[in-house]
């Protein structure tokens, strides 16, 4: 029973930005919008209402999610000052939001850019933040910035391991509030359905004929000396060399700086090998799920590919610095942004004795009981939460 001093029902606004954050949340969602004890409200922002990046608030309402509100606040463009315009608007815009609806709890997840924004308007409006995904590390990337600086803003925190854990409390949060639940995406391996290979190339309208690889390439603006799009054209050169052996199935990369440029190569790589190769802006979470299922490994640098894929035992190429400092198991390998070097690890992935030493390997993401472990939290929350926090001092009692 929870601890309520509230006139009404707990207010829990989830904020969801992302195609890959909502898949990742997408069963605690239907929980908590489940839940009589709480009011959840869904709002979606920031790239799922971009068309360039599929429109996937159509995906969401799709699964029968009940949207709340959406909110528009991404500024056109791939460049650093397209996103922090971007996170500004977020402010503004959810200033707004939260003074009309009043929330008791704000859920975010990750390190999105346009969070921070949001994130900071619920701090100033003194706004209880729970936060998913803290205490990771993305060296090669901004979102390092964004994540840490969230946890410094957050209440509550709900970390993927101890490893985590021990990182939020070093950034001096008090270790009462940080709880290990385990990664939510896991849920999804666990609970979904997927699509059998046959369904998904027909969702697809591509048939697969050989073993293909399920390749995402986000921007990094330098790696070994390379910009972005020089990057890609070793990446995409490496993979030219692959597709006798294998199809490839890619999606678009986010809208980082540098995105749109990307986008323009894959199209051009594409053209130039239809047979063998089908892109998509978005799969979606249910077809990106399948398709993690049934390739033969993935490639690229998203972070799916360390923190999925291990549950399913399936390889990953991790191409670059992108994931430098993110916990990983034993399905990655490490690999620099170098054509034979790329060559020399798919060889790799795609051998049966690899394969095979994946079978018994753990995922150091958790076990996929994670929406459990959450809930059981939110029905001690002791409401309304206090947003004042003290600073805890590791090695003082």
């Amino acid at each position: 029973m929870l601890n309520n001093t509230l006139t009404t029902l707990p207010k829990v606004m989830i904020i969801t930005t992302s195609r890959a954050e909502f898949g990742v949340m997408y069963w605690l969602i239907n929980s908590l919008q489940a839940l009589p004890s709480i009011d959840c409200e869904l709002l979606v922002t920031g790239n799922h209402l971009v068309p360039e990046q599929g429109y996937t608030i159509d995906e969401i309402k799709s699964e029968g999610v009940s949207v709340t509100e959406s909110v528009e606040i991404m500024i056109s463009g791939y460049g650093a000052p397209a996103k922090a315009k971007s996170s500004a608007l977020g402010m503004m815009s959810f200033s707004d939001v939260f003074a009309r609806r009043s929330p008791d709890l704000v859920m975010v997840m990750g390190d999105r850019y346009e969070l921070l924004g949001i994130v900071s308007a619920a701090a100033l409006m003194s706004i209880p933040v729970a936060h998913f995904s803290g205490g990771e590390i993305t060296e090669g990337v901004v979102d390092d910035t964004v994540r840490h600086a969230i946890t410094k803003m957050a209440q509550l925190h709900f970390v993927s391991n101890d490893e985590h854990r021990g990182r939020v409390i070093q950034l001096g949060e008090q270790p009462e509030t940080v709880f290990n639940v385990g990664e939510l995406g896991l849920e999804n391996i666990r609970k979904y359905d997927t699509l059998t290979l046959s369904d998904l190339g027909e969702s697809l309208n591509f048939h697969f004929r050989k073993p293909f690889i399920l390749f995402t390439f986000h921007p990094v603006s330098i790696d070994q000396g390379l910009k972005g799009v020089e990057q890609l054209q070793v990446v995409l050169s490496a993979l030219s060399k692959l597709t006798s052996t294998y199809e490839i199935l890619m999606t678009y990369p986010n809208n980082d700086e540098g995105g749109e440029e990307f986008v323009s190569l894959i199209k051009s790589f594409h053209e130039s090998h239809q047979t063998n190769v089908f892109v998509i802006a978005s799969l979606g979470f249910k077809r990106y799920l399948s398709a993690l299922k049934h390739c033969a490994f993935v490639m690229g640098n998203s972070s799916s590919g360390l923190i999925e894929a291990p549950s399913l035992s399936k390889p990953t190429v991790n191409i670059g610095n992108r994931q430098t400092g993110r916990t990983r198991g034993t399905n990655v390998i490490d690999v620099d942004v170098d054509e034979a070097a790329i060559l020399e690890a798919v060889n790799k992935a795609g051998s049966i004795d690899f394969q095979k030493s994946l079978k018994s390997a753990s995922n150091p993401y958790g076990d996929g009981f994670t929406v459990d472990r959450v809930i059981d939290v939110i029905g001690k929350i002791s409401w309304p939460i206090n947003c004042r926090k003290k600073f805890y001092n590791i090695g003082t009692k």
